[in-house]
């Protein structure tokens, strides 16, 4: 079935207004007659200003996700093709999991407490309450 390229006037679909979508020509035909979408040409309404595959790759991204979205590609065919070629022939080793990572014991800082003593342990303070009454123990006497 035929497909028409269309950038969407309108949100559709939980898709913002200006997103480029295919339709089946059926579908654009009613959508255009609702004024919900516009035929769009090869790179239209994407940004001219996006890398190279060869600086898409520098920047550590796969050659399978080229262009980024939202840009046009700036590299030929073959240059792209080339490059996810050579991806696949050697793919880079994935990053090692996090499990494997042991963090750096941490320095613990010490405390600012009055009730501690030199040797850093902390010492057992007397309370007193003005307010209790004399104990009177005349059997300890």
């Amino acid at each position: 079935m035929d497909t028409v390229k269309a950038i969407l006037t309108k949100p559709l679909d939980g898709q913002p207004e200006g997103t480029a979508r295919e339709f089946d020509r059926v579908d654009f035909d009613r959508l255009e007659a609702m004024n919900a979408v516009r035929e769009a040409g090869d790179d239209e309404g994407l940004r001219q200003d996006g890398p190279t595959i060869a600086e898409y790759l520098s920047a550590g991204y796969k050659a399978e996700n080229y262009p980024p979205a939202g840009y046009a590609a700036r590299s030929t065919p073959e240059e792209i093709a080339a490059a996810q070629a050579a991806e696949i022939s050697s793919p880079i080793e994935p990053p090692m999991d996090d499990t494997s990572v042991v963090p750096p014991e941490l320095p613990v800082a010490p405390q600012a407490d009055d009730s501690t003593s030199s040797a850093g342990k902390k010492a057992a303070t007397t309370v007193q309450n003005k307010k209790a009454p004399a104990v009177n123990n005349k059997t300890a006497e």
